[in-house]
């Protein structure tokens, strides 16, 4: 599975604390992703650093890794572009949660 959780290697949050304003790793609260789309500068709620690199946590959860032949050698890695597309963000749980037509479908680990 994954090491045990870690401050933000950024901001140095520690787990279950929200990340700094100028944070690298932090992604937008409301949209999970790391480039904010709505109006202003700043989110007007943090999302919170979990101890893992943002999305990792569910990848697990729902099975989505990389391919063996992309890992060259190296155990399961989480795959992001996977969790993006069968998944939407969750902006009050913040966290991704599976589109209601994939829940019905067993993920995959490909």
């Amino acid at each position: 599975m994954f090491s045990e959780p870690t401050p933000c290697p950024s901001c140095t949050a520690v787990p279950g604390q929200p990340h700094d304003d100028a944070c690298d790793v932090a992604r937008c609260a409301e949209t999970g992703l790391q480039d904010c789309s709505h109006p202003g500068d700043v989110c007007e709620r943090p999302t919170l650093w979990h101890g893992y690199w943002p999305g990792e946590m569910e990848c697990w959860e729902y099975g989505f890794h990389l391919p063996q032949e992309m890992r060259d050698g190296l155990p399961p890695q989480p795959d992001l572009m996977q969790l993006y597309t069968a998944c939407e963000w969750d902006r009050d749980r913040q966290r991704w949660v599976l589109r209601p037509s994939t829940a019905k479908d067993e993920p995959t680990d490909r």
